[in-house]
């Protein structure tokens, strides 16, 4: 899996940054969190503080465009990102036995 980043905003009222990139992928769409795990150390941030958007995938293609927000502290990703997709950039618990 290759990420490339296309774009770099700062938005300054919100206090984050603002990526969209491109990902290569042999076979399916790939796993959010393995996206949000590479992505934060391409671009020097904490895995915790990165908020994948979206990734969509046109049909037969394998380049997944996609969208993420990197904040500076957790209180502002809780404060600015609604509670879902918190949950969908947090990893599983394994179950409980």
């Amino acid at each position: 899996m290759k990420i490339k980043v296309v774009e770099k905003k700062t938005n300054v009222l919100l206090d984050r940054l603002e990526v969209s990139f491109i990902v290569e992928s042999e076979k399916e769409t790939p796993k959010r969190l393995e996206v949000r795990s590479k992505l934060a150390a391409l671009i020097n941030y904490d895995e915790n503080l990165v908020i994948i958007k979206g990734i969509h995938q046109e049909t037969g293609n394998r380049k997944s465009k996609g969208m993420a927000h990197a904040y500076k502290s957790v209180d502002n990703l809780k404060h600015v990102e609604p509670e879902y997709l918190i949950k969908r950039n947090t990893p599983k618990a394994p179950p409980k036995e």
